[in-house]
């Protein structure tokens, strides 16, 4: 009985004594970043006026320089900074853009990033290597217009 006991006791302080002290991953995140590097709309448009019709809008306009995302806790924030827009009308097409900035919380799996803002709105980003990807469908003109766009941000 006090073999068993003895035994059982060296057990407890093996897992004990194995517990991860070295686990600093909260204090070492230095955060991640994904840049926009595509707007990819199903039709391809020459909204520059150069000649050449793209299906990636950031090679039309410069809109959407500097739009990112960034994960700046390792659990539970992030900021999103965005530059964005043109609108089309009919065979005129006119550029405008605007900014925004929003922060909330997010969920990250190997296959989605799901980004939660204040009011708990969802934005669900497919994970592809080293890519995020959403896909919208954006609506104009009360309706007249709509459009099929993909979001394609790269990890920096």
């Amino acid at each position: 009985m006090k073999k068993s006991f003895l035994h059982i006791l060296a057990l407890g302080l093996v897992f004990v004594s194995c517990s991860n002290d070295d686990d600093n991953s909260a204090t070492d995140f230095k955060g991640i970043t994904y840049k926009l590097i595509e707007v990819n709309v199903e039709t391809p448009q020459d909204v520059n006026g150069d000649g050449k019709a793209n299906r990636n809008e950031m090679l039309e306009t410069d809109c959407y320089q500097n739009t990112q995302i960034v994960l700046e806790s390792p659990t539970d924030f992030y900021n999103v900074t965005q530059k964005f827009g043109h609108l089309d009308r009919g065979l005129e097409v006119s550029t405008s853009c605007q900014s925004n900035n929003y922060n909330g919380t997010y969920e990250l799996s190997e296959k989605q990033l799901v980004l939660k803002d204040k009011d708990q709105k969802e934005e669900t980003f497919q994970i592809v290597g080293d890519q995020l990807k959403i896909s919208y469908d954006w609506t104009f003109f009360d309706g007249d217009l709509t459009k099929k766009v993909e979001f394609v941000y790269q990890k920096q």
